[in-house]
């Protein structure tokens, strides 16, 4: 394995950095990245280090890094070509692209839909431009690894703008559901504070049984004297994210009621 960092910069980089979140998401797989890195030899502290350095230039000129990430990513190969010209191609192209997926994980956590969406889309984009053997597996365990949501924004020290706070946990965050979403938003169905939110319905009784009714169809879930019809319905999430409780029941209360409910058609006005 060729090693590029010494054992000193190593335990100085683990000791120094021991608390943050992202050094511990490299460290809790970068032994497995690192098998797939036989003659780059690329170890976690190296990996983190790295991806410092790229969110560093993200950081700095912001938007405007759509206009260059191409030569952000020919900068970062060809130097790393340059420390080793006996390393294949293909692993410089894989390490690059290690070192860019960690760099989107962490990209990924904003909550400014610019850098969560636009930036995260481009940057994979890039390395599927740039692919590798394996590439998606390995970026798909590299977007397994937890981290904190807004720890990018702590990182640029910057919070969103008022206008940006619809900001999905990543197992509720669909086109759908931002679609959706804004436009119940938009109607004064719904309303988003501090990254929460709140359903204030249609000003017909049975606020929740509502907001399960379009979570529903945000989600695809239709029911049929069967059962489920169509997508598996995300209770939990959407409880947690709403601050409600057993709202598969109330979805379920909804299609079972002897009578179609009167807001039944305001809400499917929406998704027209």
């Amino acid at each position: 394995m060729n090693q590029r960092f010494r054992n000193e910069e190593i335990r100085g980089v683990s000791e120094r950095y021991a608390d943050n979140e992202l050094y511990q998401a490299i460290r809790s797989i970068g032994p497995h990245l690192e098998a797939e890195l036989p003659q780059f030899g690329l170890c976690s502290e190296e990996c983190f280090k790295e991806v410092l350095e790229l969110l560093a230039v993200i950081a700095e000129k912001g938007k405007d890094i759509l206009q260059g990430v191409e030569n952000l990513w020919l900068s970062k190969y060809n130097e790393f070509r340059r420390l080793d010209r006996q390393v294949s191609e293909e692993e410089t192209r894989k390490t690059v692209g290690i070192v860019f997926g960690f760099t989107i994980l962490a990209v990924d956590s904003s909550r400014h839909p610019f850098y969560r969406y636009r930036l995260s889309e481009r940057l994979s984009t890039l390395i599927a431009d740039h692919q590798f053997e394996g590439w998606p597996l390995i970026l798909n365990r590299i977007s397994d690894v937890p981290l904190p949501d807004g720890w990018f924004d702590a990182f640029i020290e910057e919070e969103p703008e008022d206008g940006d706070q619809l900001v999905l946990p990543k197992d509720l965050d669909t086109t759908n559901a931002r679609k959706y979403f804004a436009k119940a938003i938009e109607k004064g169905y719904m309303v988003a504070e501090n990254g929460k939110f709140r359903w204030l319905g249609t000003d017909d009784k049975g606020n929740t049984s509502q907001l399960a009714y379009f979570c529903g169809k945000v989600y695809n879930y239709s029911n049929s004297i069967n059962g489920n019809a169509g997508e598996s319905f995300p209770e939990d999430s959407l409880n947690t994210l709403f601050g409600v409780k057993r709202l598969y029941s109330s979805l379920t209360q909804v299609y079972f009621a002897k009578r179609l409910q009167r807001w039944r058609s305001q809400i499917d006005a929406l998704f027209e």
